[in-house]
């Protein structure tokens, strides 16, 4: 079946919001699953969290961070109306619904948006949420809606410099969230750390964590094909025995994750995925286009 693009707006820089029409998602899915989709016929599949769904009027809102050919060629060629081919879900293990205490949730540029849902959720079930959002200024999102959803939402924000590239990026990021986490585990308690995003980010902030010896759990990222663990590409490490990200995960115990074999495999397809981005680039100028 088709499901419609009802809306679809830019939130931030190179980070595009859907809302699509997707009724048995909406009626099903809970907090932490994800929904694969496939958005053009030669096109691959994406994972996505859905971050607010309503089960009565059958639709999922998504954000996708334009990073590559596909969700490239998503922002540039689809609007309202419009139909993906496929979305598939809810996947993966819903995040555990009770009470902790005081978490401290962290999420790294886009990782954000697969925060909120789960930390709306623990609020609402009685714990005392702080969310964490380490990111470049102009890729803020989300912030009204946190504000109204958990205790205390922080944004630890840096402006990008003239000719900073992916890795200076990065570099940045890491710093900057090793710091606050660090300050804030400093200042007061907490009974629970969650991270969500790029796996070095993750890494950074266990090794801080794990000083204080305060539980973690990671969402975590690995490669994704087919997402039923048929074809094993999301198999990570965790406490010494293979486990795939999308019918064990995608939340782990960040004591128990091979940090390293994770953050070694993320950048296996790294070189490909930027060949296939510039042939696309190549095809848009060719075609006429000004990008």
């Amino acid at each position: 079946m088709p499901y419609k693009i009802l809306g679809k707006k830019e939130m931030a820089m190179n980070e595009i919001w859907y809302r699509l029409q997707a009724p048995h998602v909406a009626k099903k899915v809970k907090p932490g699953q994800f929904v694969v989709i496939r958005a053009f016929p030669t096109g691959e599949r994406i994972p996505l969290t859905p971050i607010k769904w309503d089960g009565g009027e059958g639709w999922i809102e998504l954000v996708t961070f334009v990073r590559g050919k596909t969700t490239m060629k998503m922002a540039n060629d689809l609007k309202p109306g419009d139909e993906i081919l496929n979305v598939a879900g809810p996947l993966g293990n819903p995040a555990p619904m009770k009470k902790f205490g005081k978490i401290l949730a962290v999420g790294l540029i886009t990782g954000m948006v697969e925060v909120f849902p789960i930390a709306k959720a623990w609020q609402e079930f009685g714990n005392d949420v702080t969310t964490l959002h380490v990111t470049p200024n102009p890729m803020i999102l989300l912030k009204e809606d946190f504000e109204g959803a958990v205790s205390r939402h922080i944004i630890e924000g840096f402006d990008l410099q003239e000719g900073w590239g992916m890795n200076e990026i990065a570099q940045e990021l890491v710093k900057r969230a090793v710091a606050k986490v660090k300050e804030l585990l400093e200042s007061e308690h907490f009974d629970m750390v969650f991270t969500v995003g790029p796996a070095g980010g993750q890494k950074a902030i266990f090794n801080v964590v794990k000083e204080y010896g305060i539980p973690m759990e990671s969402d975590l990222h690995p490669i994704m094909v087919d997402a039923t663990g048929m074809c094993g590409a999301c198999r990570v490490t965790v406490g010494g025995e293979v486990k795939f990200a999308c019918i064990d995960g995608p939340g782990f115990d960040a004591y128990n994750v091979d940090w390293d074999e994770l953050v070694h495999r993320t950048g296996f397809y790294a070189p490909m995925e930027r060949l296939a981005l510039e042939h696309y680039l190549k095809q848009i100028q060719a075609d006429g286009g000004d990008q």
